[in-house]
């Protein structure tokens, strides 16, 4: 037993043509896109990149840093934040905050009842974080 489309499939295009019902849905057999081609050929070449991607590349490269006297590997982002990190503890008001605000974004500064081992901040380290508060306001 022949399925019905596998002899339409078998008869030579211009055969095809003569019988073939054109209208919506079914277009003209000369114009349909041929077999084993793209249907967008000049389209995205494979292997390009798009930003997000171009972004998280140049992101996560690996550098290296000096940590006293020795030097290692790190990814860029990670060297930023180390970076802003060290000029926070040698005093610039500016690195602190962002330190401090990167902190409060990934929920470190939070208060929370289910972990036990996260260290209380004392009365001094209240009163610096609130003058740090006070002066980037001001700013």
């Amino acid at each position: 037993m022949t399925r019905k489309g596998r002899n339409y499939r078998d008869k030579k295009p211009q055969d095809r043509a003569a019988d073939y019902p054109v209208g919506y849905g079914k277009p003209p057999l000369a114009s349909r896109f041929k077999r084993g081609t793209s249907g967008n050929a000049k389209g995205r070449p494979k292997g390009s990149k798009n930003l997000k991607t171009l972004i998280r590349d140049a992101m996560t490269a690996s550098i290296s840093i000096q940590e006293g006297a020795k030097t290692k590997r790190v990814s860029r982002i990670e060297g930023v934040v180390l970076r802003q990190l060290q000029k926070a503890l040698m005093g610039s008001d500016q690195a602190a905050m962002a330190v401090v605000k990167m902190a409060l974004q990934l929920g470190f500064l939070e208060d929370s009842t289910d972990n036990f081992d996260a260290v209380a901040l004392t009365r001094d380290d209240e009163q610096i974080l609130s003058e740090l508060i006070a002066r980037s306001r001001k700013d």
